[in-house]
């Protein structure tokens, strides 16, 4: 399993239009094969940061959703308006998990 955290910055007081425009993008995209789950998080100390967290089941999944035209033309070019340039990508791997099915599980539980 890989975790992907992409943490950044928006334009000052765009939030809550970044996030109304971050959900119509994600549910047109539609189901992605690999896609365990998503999370969108705000800062509670910068309310113009914050975070996309998503789980994959193998990095081929989440290296073709990143090379993918769906995630350059469906997703990036509605949300681009919204971003200040501040910005890091983190790509993990999952070596414990808690609270929820376990990471050998997840395979198992995949939604094509």
């Amino acid at each position: 399993m890989l975790l992907r955290i992409i943490r950044g910055k928006l334009k000052p007081g765009t939030w809550d239009e970044f996030e109304n425009a971050y959900r119509t993008a994600i549910a047109n995209a539609g189901p992605i094969e690999g896609l365990r789950g998503r999370w969108l998080v705000q800062d509670l100390d910068d309310p113009d940061s914050g975070s996309t967290i998503s789980l994959w089941t193998t990095e081929e999944a989440l290296q073709s959703y990143e090379s993918s035209d769906l995630l350059k033309n469906t997703i990036t070019v509605k949300l681009a308006p919204y971003f200040s340039g501040e910005y890091e990508t983190r790509k993990c791997h999952v070596r414990f998990a808690e609270g929820g099915p376990a990471p050998s599980e997840w395979v198992n539980q995949i939604e094509v």
